[in-house]
């Protein structure tokens, strides 16, 4: 799935201040929307934006209205909740002096940056979910091992755009679109309908540009997720996702003819 990437305040299509509903046409049973229900160490704000992590992969209609409309999504993905963003931090307050052979403390010059992100939701598996077993689908699992991933790759671009970080923009893919490169899934234990999904998506730590150089690993992102069953205790699915970002006009290539090739 692809992934816009932009600050909190034009990222989604609505207003935070204001409700979602003036322009988003969704139909969820969801509780009354509360961002005491999400926890973690985020700004209000960007748990304001995960009320509905429908609305954050909508599609504007011919109406000019936005709509949560594809695979799953009106049915699926309208039941999934945040509950959980938690940002990582790695913070440097040494800088190795080859000369001296020392670490020497830099006062007032701490390395503070959002290396990755921590980002949970919930589900109940309902009989649409699953297959002539009654247990949840492969299929299923993987959509939401894809969905999940890529909100939390959104919780940390909205994190780190939004001048949160001491080193704001430090990869590219803050920048730019991102989509699935690769979608690798373990299935481990079965969940049968009733029962209810934790979902834990982490991004990996990014390479900042200035460590890595522009082009050394700047263009993909991997984020590891983990479905658990709350029921029965247990690990259902695990995945990574691996995503890259989306070529430009420019970087396209012109298509290599058979002759040439050979």
């Amino acid at each position: 799935m692809p992934s816009r990437t932009s600050s909190s305040s034009s990222f989604l299509p609505f207003s935070l201040s204001s409700s979602p509903d003036k322009k988003a046409d969704t139909d969820t049973n969801a509780s009354p929307l509360n961002i005491n229900g999400i926890s973690g160490n985020v700004s209000p704000t960007i748990k304001g934006a995960f009320l509905k992590p429908g609305m954050i992969f909508p599609t504007l209609d011919h109406d000019g209205k936005y709509r949560v409309l594809g695979f799953a999504m009106e049915t699926v993905f309208q039941r999934v909740a945040v509950t959980e963003i938690i940002s990582h931090h790695y913070e440097s307050e040494y800088e190795f002096d080859s000369d001296k052979e020392t670490q020497n403390s830099i006062e007032g010059n701490v390395d503070s940056r959002v290396d990755s992100v921590t980002l949970v939701c919930e589900v109940d598996v309902l009989p649409d979910m699953a297959n002539n077993h009654h247990h949840l689908h492969g299929g299923c699992a993987a959509f939401l091992i894809d969905m999940c991933s890529s909100l939390s790759l959104v919780a940390l671009t909205m994190i780190v755009t939004d001048g949160n970080s001491r080193r704001p923009m430090h990869h590219s893919l803050t920048a730019i679109g991102t989509v699935s490169q690769s979608l690798n899934v373990v299935y481990h234990s079965p969940s049968p309908v009733g029962d209810r999904l934790r979902i834990v998506n982490t991004t990996m730590p990014l390479p900042s540009i200035s460590d890595a150089g522009e082009d050394a690993g700047s263009n993909n992102v991997c984020i590891r997720t983990e479905i658990w069953s709350i029921h029965h205790h247990r690990l259902v699915a695990s995945g990574i996702h691996n995503k890259m970002s989306m070529a430009s006009p420019s970087q396209k290539t012109e298509p290599v003819s058979r002759k040439s090739r050979l």
